[in-house]
């Protein structure tokens, strides 16, 4: 697991910072299901924080194969 820049989410709202604090103890990647039940956020605030990590390339999201409907969260990977 990549541990997130901490400069890239410093400017960021407290919802965010606690995604990356609650994917950080995580087996990665996790399901977008799988943080709502960690976090207990409401859906949308889970969700626009991950749009806010995805855009400051914190973390990606992507779709599973098995079924399209689910979303899986992961860091990015820095080189």
């Amino acid at each position: 697991m990549s541990e997130a820049d901490p400069h890239s989410v410093e400017n960021l709202p407290p919802s965010a910072k606690y995604v990356v604090f609650a994917l950080e103890g995580c087996d990665l990647p996790v399901p977008r299901e799988d943080l709502l039940e960690m976090t207990d956020l409401p859906p949308r605030t889970l969700d626009d924080s991950l749009a806010r990590l995805e855009e400051a390339g914190v973390i990606t999201r992507h779709r599973m194969r098995e079924d399209l409907r689910c979303v899986q969260v992961d860091f990015v990977e820095t080189r």
